[in-house]
Parts: C-alpha cells; structure tokens; sequence
C-alpha cells in the first residue's frame, strides 16, 4: 500500500532544492561562466537529502546519509579544483569564483533541509529557507552594513553577547526577600538590564541599515511593543550624547508609549476575553493624542529641514541600564510592600506605585485577581488607570531628567494630553 506521506515530503525537499537554485541562478551574471550549482543540481541536492535520509530510516543507521553529504562535499571541491585550474591569471594565479563558496555552502544546506523534511519538520525548512533566500538575495545590503561597522561596534556587539549570554544564564531563578516580599529576582533583575540595553543595540542596528531618522522611529514602535519604560531610558540617555537628533529621539519616545497602550490592550484580553470591551476605551483612548501629537511632531520636524551630524555614536552603555535595574527592582519591591502590608484595600495605591515601575505586572497581577478573586471590574479599570498614570509620569520625568534639554520641551505636550485624557477616565469610572 502506497504511503503517500513519502511523497509528500519527497515533493518538500525537492520544492527546497528548486526555489533555492531559482535563486543562485538568478544572480548569476555570466550564464556562460562556471558555477558549483544550478537549478538543477539544488532540486536533485535536495531529493539526494531526503532519500538518504529515508535510506537511514530503513536501514537503521546514519551511514547512508552521512556518506551522501561527504560526497557532497567532495564533489563540491573538486569543482572547485576544477575551476581553479581552468580560471588562471596571466601570472599562472588561480581565481576562485566570487559566488561559489557561497553558493557551496547553500549547495550543504539544502542537503541537510531535504533530511528535515523527510523527518517531517517542514515547518521549521519553510523558516530556514525564507533565511537563506533573505542572505542570499541581500549580498550587497549586508556587504554595506559590514562596511559601516566599526571597532567600537563590534566590541559594543561583543559586550553585548556577554551580558546576555555568558551572564544571564548562570545567575539563580528565584525569589528572594523577607517574608511575604520575595520579589527579589537575580534572573529577572538582569534580564531587564539585558532587555534595555538589547533596545539601544537593536535601534543602533536599525539607525545603520535605515538611517537615523527612520532608525529611531522603528526603535520606538519596536520598543513599545517590548518596554515602553526600557526604550524611554535607553533614548533619553541616548540623547546627550546625539543631542541633533533629539527630534527623533522624542518623537520615538512619545510612538513607543502609544504602542504600549495597545500591546496592554492585547495583553489583557489574551488573558481574559471578556475584558475586551470593558477595556478598549480605558486603554486605547490615550492612544489617540498620543498619535496625534506624534504626527505634529513628524510634520515641525519635516518644516524644520536642521542639519544633523552624520556621526551617531555606539549604544552600549551598561551601567546606566544597571542603574535603572536597580530602581526598577526598588519601585517593584515597594510596590509589593504597600500590597502586603496595607490590603487589598489599598489596590489603587499599589497599582500607581506598580504602574511607575512596569504596567504588565500590574495587568497581571489586577487579572489573576479578577479571574480568582471575583475582583469588579470597575476596580480592575480604575486600578490599570491609575498604574497607566504613573507610568506616563514616570517616563515624562526620565527624559526630562536623562535626556537633552531640547527634549524637555517637547515631551511635556505628550505627558500632559495622555495624563489628561487618562485622568478623565478615571474620573468617568469613579
């Protein structure tokens, strides 16, 4: 009896091999010229992955697939020998084409894909190859953004992997604290560290592909989908230092708490899909003037037409991010004190002080009880207002505090109209 599941991932592995040769032979020049691969050789590179791989199934042992991609990769050097003595200089010098060493390492690629398929893990091939066409097809984007680093950003990249990846992991999981407010959390204190310092390394990246204008405004939706607090910091300080691009820093800002209303928004009916409508003029309101005053911004900054250094300096910084982990956790912790010891009673304090710190442990924490507790649903509007409300002045004040003096100015129009709209309905739910 036919097993048409073999097929099937028989036809995957072969649709692989075929868009990736789509690909290489597409930005070959000289259709003339010598290449380790084309469309066909990737199609039948990627059935030679699959049916090796089926081979290994039914022999029960890696030796046929082991044996296909030595192959491979002997044929793949002996057509680069071949090449090499076929193309010399006047000088007797081989040349190496300037794509076969990448398009071999595709060649490698779309052989392991048609075993992943085979093992049925379609998915994940369909994400590697939508990766590999991006790599393939931005050669010169990414030639040019390598030509743009400098030391310091590669040493910024370095320091960057260190505290995330070297730190992070080796630093304990737990809640330590007296009793009743064990919310002291090593694991999560540096993870924030980490995560504003991630948001000033990713802006930069963006700053470098796109352009510092565009940049920081990408930063600022992207930072807001993550930490509006985190990205209010990171760009605030950032401001001192590239204070001709204050404009853009305050209009990023001023996006990102836009987009926090939106992501609480989401997040709260994620957790409970009946607070839908009870939440969406509470928490999506604020984002109306918040847009608006950042597309004022947008149209003065597109009238003033300044004149703006070229220069942008690196974005690793990390005891500033340390330091406000620091008051983070302090803010946190009472936050939780005035919880403990004050009552439930006091639920409209602890949600303002919580609210200064971070708005989704709020969210969470108003949630649970609503779901456990039978907490009314006016308490938990009035409760993420007033955590929403703090929060707004809390960034307000960083960047008047952290950021350059023309940003003080500016940002305080977008501090009073959300703080306004939201002090009305707060009103209005009273």
């Amino acid at each position: 009896m036919l097993d048409f599941t073999v097929f099937y991932r028989l036809a995957a592995a072969i649709g692989i091999g075929l868009i990736i040769g789509l690909q290489r032979e597409h930005t070959y020049s000289d259709q003339s010229d010598r290449h380790p691969a084309g469309v066909r050789s990737f199609t039948l590179v990627g059935l030679a992955g699959a049916m090796t791989a089926m081979l290994s199934d039914q022999m029960g042992g890696v030796a046929p697939f082991v044996t296909g991609f030595v192959v491979m990769g002997l044929l793949l050097v002996a057509s680069h020998i071949s090449f090499a003595i076929g193309h010399r200089t006047q000088d007797g010098r081989s040349v190496v084409s300037s794509d076969g060493i990448t398009t071999s390492l595709a060649v490698l690629v779309v052989y392991l894909l048609g075993a992943l398929s085979w093992y049925g893990r379609l998915l994940e091939s369909c994400i590697v190859v939508v990766v590999m066409l991006w790599v393939l097809s931005a050669k010169e984007q990414l030639h040019t953004f390598a030509q743009k680093l400098s030391k310091e950003d590669i040493l910024a990249t370095v320091k960057f992997a260190v505290i995330s990846a070297l730190i992070l992991p080796f630093l304990p999981n737990g809640a330590y604290g007296p009793p009743g407010l064990e919310v002291l959390n090593p694991h999560t204190i540096w993870l924030f560290v980490v995560f504003i310092s991630g948001i000033g390394f990713v802006g930069y990246v963006l700053i470098k592909i796109v352009g510092p204008g565009k940049g920081i405004w990408l930063t600022g939706l992207l930072g807001g989908l993550a930490s509006s607090t985190a990205l209010t910091l990171n760009l605030a300080g950032r401001s001192r230092e590239n204070e001709d691009y204050a404009p853009d820093f305050t209009l990023g800002i001023v996006l990102s708490w836009a987009v926090m209303y939106v992501r609480l928004y989401l997040i709260c009916i994620f957790l409970s899909g009946s607070l839908a409508k009870p939440l969406l003029l509470p928490l999506l309101l604020p984002v109306v003037p918040a847009l608006a005053y950042a597309l004022y911004l947008k149209l003065k900054e597109s009238r003033d037409h300044r004149q703006k250094s070229a220069d942008f300096s690196n974005p690793f910084k990390l005891l500033p991010a340390i330091k406000f982990g620091l008051v983070f956790t302090a803010v946190m912790f009472v936050a939780n004190a005035a919880r403990v010891y004050l009552g439930s009673g006091a639920l409209l304090a602890c949600s303002f002080l919580g609210g200064a710190a971070e708005m989704d442990a709020v969210a969470f924490s108003v949630i649970d009880m609503n779901l456990k507790s039978g907490l009314a649903v006016r308490e938990l509007v009035l409760a993420l207002l007033f955590a929403s409300l703090a929060n707004t002045l809390t960034k307000g004040i960083l960047v008047c505090v952290l950021g350059a003096k023309s940003m003080r100015r500016p940002i305080i129009p977008a501090v009073v109209l959300i703080c306004a709209v939201t002090a009305g309905l707060i009103g209005y739910f009273i």
